[in-house]
C-alpha cells in the first residue's frame, strides 16, 4: 500500500461516518462488500439514538455527507474523489432530492449516478 493523498481521503470517509452512526463504523466498513449490507438503508446505519430529521434541507445535507463519506470509503483509492472535489461538492448549489431519506440504501449511496448528482467524482 502507497501512502498518498488518497489515503487521507479514505481517513476523512472513516471521520465522517463515524460522525453519521455515532460510532466507529469498523463492522460497517469490513462488510461493505457484502450484498445484505448494501441493501441496508441509510437510516438504519445512522445514530439511532438521533431521531429522524423531517426538514428537506437537512435531509438533503445528511445524504450529501453519506455519499461523500461512502465515496471516500471505495475500496479503490483511484476510484475515490481528491479532496478538492471533496470540497467542492460542498460549496456546489445542489438540486432538490426526490428519494425519502427512509429508502436510500447503502448500495445508492456507492452508485455512480448519486455521486454525479451531487458533483462527487473521482477526478
Amino acid at each position: 500500500m502507497a501512502v498518498n493523498e488518497k489515503c487521507d481521503v479514505y481517513s476523512f470517509g472513516v471521520v465522517t461516518l463515524e460522525t453519521l452512526v455515532g460510532r466507529h463504523p469498523g463492522d460497517l466498513l469490513s462488510s461493505l462488500q457484502s450484498t445484505s449490507t448494501r441493501s441496508v438503508k441509510l437510516r438504519q446505519v445512522l445514530d439511532q439514538r438521533l431521531p429522524l430529521p423531517n426538514n428537506d434541507i437537512v435531509i438533503r445535507d445528511i445524504i450529501h455527507v453519506s455519499l461523500v463519506a461512502f465515496a471516500c470509503l471505495n475500496g479503490n483509492p483511484r476510484s475515490r474523489p481528491t479532496m478538492k472535489r471533496v470540497s467542492q461538492s460542498f460549496v456546489t448549489e445542489l438540486t432538490p432530492f426526490s428519494i425519502p431519506l427512509s429508502e436510500i440504501s447503502v448500495e445508492q449511496l456507492m452508485s455512480e449516478e448519486l455521486k454525479a448528482l451531487f458533483y462527487i467524482g473521482n477526478s
